[in-house]
């Protein structure tokens, strides 16, 4: 973990900072015009994750990149909340039965599934930090909600460039199997040639599930918001 900081920190001090608009601002926001309220660029959302502000794509830089992964990864609700749910599911359908049931074996399965999240988000940063992708979900432009839905999935499987160009999303689709893979080593009863590739599986289909949130999120903010103050 420590060579991952190193590495992007050290990256980043070879970027001239008058190319590099981002680092104008000493927070971590984009630069919006007068009157209007700055927009966080690696804002993470507590469940749905991190989403690429609207208007013209800009390119995250090596420090923000890093930012963005220690948010989603420790400082944040985010990653707590989605191991929570993640141990729900596997705690229900009986995953490693010799860990038993209960407060106990939730334990075991909790920790389990935040180093296997630690993991897959690890190899995550750094694949699209040497290939030069984006982490966060870009939104569709589209207002039909089909249209809307099918490019959710769709952002599970692609991503954006540094040129903002949609591209395959190789570290992610990598960083999910391999992540799996590995965690079947303290697993018990597993083997990566079918627990780690179902988790991979897994993975795919929480990504959608996930995106569609994403996709929907400030519809959802903007409902719950309405239903309280009400």
């Amino acid at each position: 973990m420590c060579l991952v900081a190193v590495g992007l920190c050290r990256a980043d001090e070879n970027i001239p900072k008058e190319s590099d608009p981002l680092h104008k601002e000493t927070s971590a926001t984009a630069e919006t015009p007068a009157g209007d309220t700055p927009v966080d660029p690696i804002s993470v959302h507590p469940l749905f994750g991190a989403v690429v502000p609207d208007g013209d794509y800009v390119p995250m830089t090596n420090h923000q990149r890093f930012q963005l992964f220690e948010r989603q990864t420790f400082s944040t609700p985010n990653p707590w909340l989605r191991t929570v749910i993640s141990t729900g599911i596997s705690q229900l359908q009986g995953r490693q039965y010799s860990w038993g049931g209960g407060v106990e074996g939730y334990s075991h399965r909790y920790a389990s599934q935040y180093a296997t999240y630690v993991m897959r988000n690890t190899f995550l940063s750094v694949g699209a930090w040497g290939l030069g992708h984006d982490t966060r979900y870009s939104p569709s432009k589209s207002h039909n909600v089909g249209a809307r839905l099918g490019h959710a999935i769709l952002q599970n499987f692609l991503t954006v460039n540094r040129d903002g160009k949609t591209t395959l999303n190789i570290a992610r689709i990598a960083s999910g199997y391999g992540a799996g893979m590995i965690a079947t080593s303290w697993q018990p009863n597993s083997k990566w040639s079918a627990q780690g590739i179902r988790a991979g599986n897994e993975q795919l289909i929480y990504g959608g599930i996930f995106g569609i949130g994403r996709e929907f999120g400030n519809e959802v903010d903007r409902l719950l918001k309405r239903l309280f103050r009400h």
